[in-house]
């Protein structure tokens, strides 16, 4: 059974090798069978309105306060 646990074991694999190229392709292969999960997972549904303007206008919130943050 693939779990997001073996993503995250290939994961770590890459990022510590120092040739990761060598690694590529089956972190590659494992980020296609776990898509459909992953897709799940950052699916946060569709922005509001006011949201929408917000990152269009190039305005910044934080999720911890009410201050904005503008473009630098």
């Amino acid at each position: 059974m693939n779990t997001i646990h073996r993503l995250h074991e290939v994961l770590s694999r890459v990022l510590a090798s120092p040739e990761a190229s060598h690694n590529g392709q089956e972190l590659f292969d494992e980020l296609m069978i776990q898509k459909s999960r992953l897709l799940k997972l950052f699916d946060v549904g569709p922005r509001n309105p006011q949201e929408q303007r917000d990152i269009e206008s190039g305005i910044y919130v934080s999720l911890y306060s009410d201050q904005e943050i503008l473009q630098p």
